[in-house]
């Protein structure tokens, strides 16, 4: 869960507050924060102060300077939050650092980490497991045993087609992998079935009336969110469906 940025504590807040003011004053115009909004927050800030050094000493404060205290933060806090999400949470005019030194702590105030551009294809493979059940497994490189997305990927495009047990089955290497696999799909890739899966392991129903048939597949790890960072293709691999 985030942070609140509005702190808890009186003294905590009454300095936080200050802050936030003295910073928007000065920059209310480079930040495109309306001189209107910029003035209502200096009144809140102004009237709060003496509300706040009413309740500092503990042994002095009375019930009744407490009460409205608290009264008026609750208010000024009704006021605050809205103000800062409008115009300093998201601003990007405002740099993060900027942002972060006036005590903000909200979802967005760091830049999202982005997944690079991924460069190997997938090592598929295929277990048969009886009554048209075909376990999918993909792994990252030859050298790793057990399967497992693509650490740059958020997902698994998965090609494949179903054909006469008959008919020869596509070469292996009918999609050279240089540079960890290739840049284009088979020509006939419009008969291939095309899917998402989000783990490297999985199992597909394929029915009981293609037991006999051929299966073959081809997949790349893929970027949901930018298609353009997608990884190349792997080769093609093919079973029996038993």
């Amino acid at each position: 869960m985030t942070r609140d940025y509005i702190p808890a504590s009186n003294s905590g807040f009454m300095s936080f507050q200050g802050n936030l003011d003295k910073q928007v004053t000065i920059n209310a115009t480079a930040w495109n924060i309306p001189a209107t909004q910029a003035t209502v927050l200096t009144t809140w800030s102004t009237d709060y102060e003496p509300f706040f050094h009413s309740i500092s000493n503990k042994r002095t404060r009375t019930v009744e300077q407490v009460i409205a205290h608290d009264a008026y933060r609750a208010a000024y806090v009704d006021f605050l939050r809205p103000f800062c999400q409008g115009f300093l949470v998201n601003n990007p005019i405002i740099p993060i650092s900027q942002r972060a030194a006036l005590g903000l702590n909200p979802r967005g105030l760091n830049p999202r980490s982005t997944r690079p551009t991924i460069i190997s294809a997938p090592i598929p493979s295929l277990v048969p497991i009886g009554g048209g059940m075909v376990k999918f497994s993909f792994k990252v490189a030859d050298s790793v045993k057990r399967t497992a997305r693509h650490p740059e990927s958020n997902g698994i495009e998965v090609y494949h087609k179903i054909e006469s047990q008959a008919l020869q089955p596509q070469p292996l290497n009918d999609l050279l992998i240089e540079e960890g696999g290739a840049a284009e799909p088979p020509e006939d890739k419009a008969v291939y079935e095309n899917s998402f899966k989000t783990r490297a392991n999985f199992t597909k129903k394929l029915g009981r009336d293609n037991i006999g048939k051929r299966l073959t597949v081809y997949a790349r790890w893929v970027n949901i969110s930018s298609p353009d960072k997608n990884g190349p293709y792997s080769a093609t691999v093919s079973m029996v469906i038993s």
